[in-house]
C-alpha cells in the first residue's frame, strides 16, 4: 500500500510539475510540498488544519501510508519488512496489522497534539511501535514467542530504537513527536499481549485507550502550542480570511513575543492591510535581526517600505530578497511591480509625516 500510494503521488506530481525532470531527480530525497501538497491532501496526509477546521479525523489512519520522497519510502519499507516479519511470526498477520495501525494512529495523534508541522506523513510511528512491542516480546514474552524470536538480540533492537529517536532529535523535519507517540502506543499494546494475567492485560489495554483518547483530546484544539496559531493563521490566509489570520498571528505573538515567524507574519499582514505600518516595520526589523538572510522576511520589510511611500528603499530590499531567494516567488514579483504605486493604497493617516 505504501509503494502504490507513493507511485500515485509521484506520477500525479510529475504530471503537474513545470519541470518534470528536475522534480523526478529531486524526488529521490524530497517531493516538493508546493507541488505535491494537493496530492498528499487528497490521498489522506495528516494536514493538521483539516482536523481542527473540517473534522477529517480519518487522516490519522491514512497518513502512515504516505511518504514524501523515494528515500523516505525505501528506508521505511526496509524497516517495516525487517521488523514486521518478526512481529508476524510472533503474533500472526492480523495482530501485526493491528499493531502497526494503532501505533501509526498514536504517532499521528501525538504530532497533532504537539502541532509538529502543517503536514505530517510516513510509516515511522507504526514501525517504531512494532519495534517497541517486539522488544518487549523478546524480553518478557512466553517461552514459545521467545523461542521464535531467539535470533533477535534485545540489546541490539533497543539500541536501534534509541538511534532512531536520536536521529529524530538531530535532523530537522523528522516528526519526533510522531515517533514517540507511535513507540508509546506500541509498547502499551505489546505489554498487553505479553502480560501473563487477565487483569493486567485489561489494565494495559485500558491504558492504551486512555493514551490515544488523551492525545486526541489534546490534539482537537492544542492552544497550549504557539504553532497552533501559526498553522491555523496560514490556513485562514489560504481560505481568504486575512482578518481571522491576523487575529491568530497576534495571539501567537502574545504567547511568544520573540518568535520570528509570528513577527514576520503579523508585519506582512499589517502591510497588506495598510495599517499600523510603524508597528509592522518594527516587527519586521525584529524578525530580520534574528534571521537577516531570510528572503521572505526581507520581502516583508521591502513591501512595508513600499506601503509607506519609501519606494527606492523598498525596491532595493525587494531586489535583495530576490537575490537571496535565487528565484523570485510570486509575492515578490507582485511587490516589485507594485511598489511605486503601493503607497497610494494606504488608508489616510497611516503614512509618516
Amino acid at each position: 500500500m505504501c509503494i502504490v500510494l507513493y507511485a500515485i503521488t509521484f506520477v500525479v506530481t510529475l504530471a503537474h510539475a513545470p519541470d518534470p525532470l528536475d522534480t523526478a531527480l529531486r524526488s529521490v530525497w524530497s517531493l516538493s510540498l508546493e507541488e505535491s501538497t494537493d496530492v498528499f491532501r487528497r490521498l489522506g496526509a495528516l494536514e493538521l488544519s483539516r482536523i481542527w477546521l473540517d473534522g477529517e479525523w480519518w487522516r490519522v489512519v491514512t497518513t502512515g501510508l504516505l511518504h514524501g520522497s523515494l528515500l523516505h519510502l525505501v528506508l521505511n519499507s526496509i524497516a517495516l519488512l525487517s521488523v514486521g516479519e518478526w512481529v508476524e511470526q510472533a503474533w500472526g498477520h492480523l495482530r501485526a496489522l493491528a499493531l502497526f495501525t494503532l501505533a501509526s494512529i498514536g504517532g499521528a495523534l501525538a504530532s497533532l497534539a504537539w502541532c509538529e508541522s502543517p503536514i505530517v506523513l510516513g510509516a515511522s510511528g507504526g514501525i517504531l511501535g512494532q519495534a517497541g512491542a517486539l522488544w518487549l516480546a523478546r524480553r518478557w514474552g512466553t517461552a514459545k514467542i521467545q523461542e521464535i524470536l531467539e535470533p533477535i538480540s534485545p540489546t541490539s533492537l533497543g539500541i536501534l530504537i534509541v538511534i532512531c529517536l536520536a536521529l529524530g532529535l538531530a535532523i530537522p523535519g523528522i516528526a519526533q513527536a510522531g515517533h514517540l507517540g507511535g513507540l508509546a502506543a506500541g509498547l502499551l499494546l505489546g505489554a498487553a499481549w505479553v502480560a501473563r494475567t487477565r487483569p493486567l492485560r485489561l489494565a494495559l489495554s485500558l491504558a492504551l485507550a486512555l493514551f490515544l483518547g488523551g492525545l486526541a483530546w489534546l490534539g482537537a484544539q492544542p492552544t497550549h502550542r504557539t504553532n497552533y496559531y501559526a498553522i491555523l493563521g496560514f490556513r485562514m490566509l489560504a481560505d481568504d480570511h486575512p482578518a481571522d489570520a491576523l487575529i491568530l498571528f497576534n495571539r501567537g505573538l502574545e504567547r511568544d513575543p520573540e518568535n520570528t515567524s509570528f513577527r514576520n507574519a503579523v508585519a506582512y499582514q499589517l502591510a497588506l492591510d495598510g495599517v499600523e505600518l510603524e508597528r509592522a516595520e518594527a516587527l519586521s526589523l525584529g524578525a530580520l535581526q534574528s534571521d537577516s538572510l531570510n528572503a521572505s522576511y526581507l520581502d516583508t520589510l521591502g513591501w512595508i517600505w513600499c506601503r509607506r511611500g519609501l519606494v527606492d528603499s523598498g525596491t532595493r530590499v525587494l531586489h535583495a530578497a530576490g537575490w537571496l531567494a535565487r528565484e523570485a516567488f510570486p509575492e515578490l514579483v507582485e511587490h516589485l511591480e507594485g511598489c511605486a504605486t503601493a503607497a497610494a493604497d494606504v488608508p489616510r493617516g497611516t503614512l509618516d509625516p
